[in-house]
């Protein structure tokens, strides 16, 4: 019987401790306690074996707000996408998995975000100009016609001056229309005459 004994406690003595031992965290990103700076894209968590698929963590703020990223598990690391930045404060990562050894562990730690707000932009101004760069102001249509020199009162009207005199150069094609129509009339009356 003694030798029996002896036998057992030789062979549990050589087998490895780990396959008695439960699964424990070894690595987190972000660290425990760590102060990062940037809002993690993702958390990733490492254990000492092998985990199963159905290992699953959370993140909870420091209000007591839940919030649950993408979990996928490889081998021993459990890493969760997480969508939305996460804003400043102190956030635990809750996690649940069943080691290789089939026993479900659980276990928490924390971590905080202080991100630097983001500087508002803002739309580059535009360089003064000195005054020999400012455009010359564009002659207006009543600056640019000739200076009425007429004696006689001037009367606007929709933006144009009407004088008592009118400007015969606008009349000189119906006057030369006129005496070619008066001249045909005349040749014609002529001829009626002769014959």
């Amino acid at each position: 019987m003694k030798k029996i004994a002896g036998l057992v406690l030789a062979l549990l003595w050589l087998l490895p401790a780990s396959a008695f031992a439960h699964s424990t965290l070894e690595q987190a990103i972000p660290a425990q306690n760590e102060t990062v700076t940037v809002s993690p894209a993702e958390v990733s968590l490492t254990f000492n074996t092998k985990i199963e698929k159905l290992s699953n963590f959370k993140l909870i703020d420091e209000n007591r707000q839940e919030i649950a990223p993408e979990v996928s598990v490889s081998g021993d690391t459990m890493t969760g996408k997480i969508a939305d930045p996460l804003a400043n404060g102190n956030y635990t990562v809750k996690w649940t998995i069943i080691g290789a050894d089939g026993h479900a562990v659980e276990g928490s730690y924390s971590f905080a975000v202080e991100a630097a707000a983001e500087a508002p932009s803002e739309a580059p101004s535009e360089p003064a100009k000195s005054p020999d760069q400012e455009p010359s102001p564009s002659p207006s249509p009543e600056s640019s016609a000739p200076a009425n020199n007429d004696t006689g009162a001037g009367e606007e009207i929709g933006g144009e001056t009407l004088t008592g005199q009118q400007d015969d150069t606008n009349y000189a094609p119906a006057i030369i229309i006129g005496a070619i129509i008066v001249a045909a009339a005349l040749i014609l009356l002529l001829r009626r005459r002769k014959s």
